[in-house]
């Protein structure tokens, strides 16, 4: 697949009608001053990578993998959902989140003789 690719759909796959449901009434709200000019409203929109969980751990942090967006919305005339954007990305793999840090035995015996907390027991420097 080109790593460019991105496919637009105007028209519903079923009917042929141009009229989206999200779509119309983020209008009204553009109308109205209430939403942004550059904004567009969509029923859903997805993004996400397509990857083995069995391989996932063994990609290197930083690595580009492939990656999708997907927004969808609703026809006005038939009610069919579909999609109006698909989109292929690269996204970086980023690193993991941070893990809890549990007190030291040190921190757990202040804190088990109910003496004050110390600037330590807030996150190690």
């Amino acid at each position: 697949m080109d790593k460019e690719f991105t496919r637009r759909f105007t028209k519903c796959p079923c009917c042929g009608s141009e009229d989206r449901f999200c779509e119309q009434l983020g209008n009204e709200l553009k109308e109205r001053g209430l939403a942004r000019e550059e904004w567009n409203f969509r029923l859903d929109v997805k993004e996400g990578v397509v990857v083995d969980k069995a391989k996932a751990d063994a990609i290197p942090i930083g690595s580009e993998v492939p990656s999708y967006g997907i927004m969808t919305d609703v026809c006005m005339d038939c009610g069919c959902m579909y999609a109006i954007d698909l989109t292929r990305m690269d996204v970086k793999k980023p690193p993991p989140p941070p893990s809890v840090l549990l007190p030291n035995r040190a921190e757990r015996r202040r804190m088990d003789r109910g003496d004050s907390p110390q600037p330590s027991d807030f996150g190690r420097n």
